[in-house]
């Protein structure tokens, strides 16, 4: 499960290893590790956040579409790339924002 939380979201984001492991704070190496033995647990809870944004935007927008839209800062966002907010711990909030965006009855 932990190796396909995280293919989940590099393929849906279009990450290198690197890229993911910039997201979690850490090495490749650990990325690489984590895909080995799995998500150590402080980091699981994170992981399945970014794995529902990943969901999210799948419903919604067209696959090829999300990493470059991953990448681009949005007034939404502070100015801030998703990518970036995902950097700051903000995912929690990028999903709710995400979601909002894509309300269109309001509610």
């Amino acid at each position: 499960m932990a190796a396909t939380l995280l293919e989940q979201i590099t393929v849906t984001l279009g990450l290198t290893q690197t890229e993911l492991g910039r997201l979690f704070g850490v090495r490749r190496q650990a990325v690489d590790e984590w895909t080995r033995r799995g998500i150590p647990p402080h980091r699981q809870a994170k992981a399945a956040a970014i794995a529902g944004l990943c969901e999210l935007l799948t419903h919604y927008l067209r696959p090829e579409r999300i990493p470059g839209i991953a990448r681009t800062p949005a007034a939404a966002y502070d100015g801030l790339t998703m990518l970036a907010m995902i950097e700051e711990d903000r995912h929690d909030e990028l999903r709710e924002l995400t979601r909002q965006s894509f309300d269109w009855n309001g509610s």
